[in-house]
């Protein structure tokens, strides 16, 4: 009984092994200097910190354009420092001079002027807001 049940539990992982789960995914992303294609996957729930104050960052147009703009700054909640979010965060009403807790998720999106995937955040919920 005992050989039968861990046959069927290797046989589940295996075939786990083989689900595709939209892991086909790809977008081209510079990583120290150089152009490289990494997978986009959906995420349901991580948690980012939002700092209190905007970061000045480059963003490109739809013609490929690099134009200076105001950006969210966020973290991961166990990082020391802040990196820009290049776009916004669906659902999410940014205040300045608050910091916030969000829980946020992932989804892959198609980007109609490029035809490439891309990953978009998502508000789940505002965990907590403090005035600074």
């Amino acid at each position: 009984m005992k050989k039968l049940v861990l046959a069927a539990v290797m046989t589940a992982f295996a075939l786990s092994g083989c689900s595709t789960m939209g892991m086909d995914n790809e977008r081209t992303m510079v990583v120290d200097g150089q152009p490289m294609n990494v997978k986009v996957v959906n995420i349901p729930s991580f948690k980012i910190e939002v700092a209190p104050l905007k970061a000045v960052c480059e963003l490109s147009t739809a013609e490929g354009t690099k134009v200076e703009a105001e950006c969210l700054q966020y973290r991961q909640t166990y990082q020391k420092n802040y990196t820009p979010l290049n776009g916004n965060i669906q659902g999410f009403t940014y205040e300045p001079n608050y910091r916030y807790i969000l829980d946020v998720r992932q989804e892959v999106m198609m980007d109609e002027n490029t035809n490439m995937t891309k990953p978009v955040w998502i508000l789940n919920e505002v965990v907590s807001k403090t005035a600074e």
